[in-house]
């Protein structure tokens, strides 16, 4: 399968970006969920400052020229995901102005937005660049294993309906959790669920799930009896 990874990229290189919008990533920008806010810890007023330079900065590299950060609405990290070839440099631009902030959670983009939309958007992309950038062979499976789940209408629908209960509570989080991470588990195998776990990893240190008495992927072990208790809800789904 990671021909077919290879076949994208070249894709994205051989099409103008104008006229790219079918190789856009966002299909595999994974939306976190509402955060765990009294876990994380908070930047200063002035690291809220720097970072949101930083995110500026990451734009006006790619000659985006803004002078303050674009709304959810713009999608401005639309043209880092239509970029496969240059994402990272994008990315590592911002990485290296952060780097000494250890603070670049939920709780610092939403300081600057003082809105969940855009503090939601901005989070799930800068973490899907982060996992992106920073683990690509764990993205090549992920990548990978979305493209199986993705063809196949039983496993898609399973994989969507994961999401169905989650409402930002460390148990709703971990069951969604546990549930995606079993649908990777069962369709493509432990490399490909390792994969999963990596970018939930990037996440939940963004969101503070991770702190939570158990959650999957932090905390080894899933639940087979809830994949095939989701198999037969999607199963009915199917039916009617």
């Amino acid at each position: 399968m990671h021909y077919l990874l290879l076949v994208f990229i070249c894709a994205v290189i051989l099409i103008d970006s104008s006229e790219s919008y079918d190789a856009d990533l966002e299909g595999l920008v994974k939306k976190t969920p509402p955060e765990n806010s009294g876990v994380l810890r908070n930047c200063s007023s002035d690291q809220v400052k720097s970072i949101d330079k930083c995110y500026l900065e990451m734009f006006n590299h790619n000659l985006l020229n803004v002078t303050s950060l674009p709304k959810a609405n713009e999608d401005p990290f639309r043209m880092f995901r239509l970029d496969a070839t240059g994402m990272c440099r994008y990315y590592s631009t911002f990485s290296r102005c952060v780097r000494d902030m250890d603070c670049l959670n939920y709780n610092t983009v939403e300081a600057i937005f003082h809105n969940e939309l855009d503090s939601s958007y901005y989070l799930s992309q800068t973490a899907f660049l982060q996992f992106y950038c920073e683990h690509g062979s764990d993205f090549v499976f992920y990548y990978d294993c979305l493209e199986i789940i993705d063809l196949d209408e039983l496993s898609d629908t399973v994989f969507n309906e994961c999401s169905v209960l989650e409402v930002g509570t460390c148990n709703s989080v971990k069951i969604t959790t546990q549930c995606e991470r079993s649908v990777f588990l069962n369709y493509c195998g432990h490399t490909s669920a390792k994969s999963y776990c990596q970018y939930i990893k990037v996440m939940e240190r963004m969101t503070g799930w991770g702190h939570c008495e158990y959650m999957p992927c932090i905390n080894s072990g899933y639940s087979r009896k809830l994949f095939f208790l989701l198999i037969y809800f999607a199963l009915e789904l199917l039916l009617l």
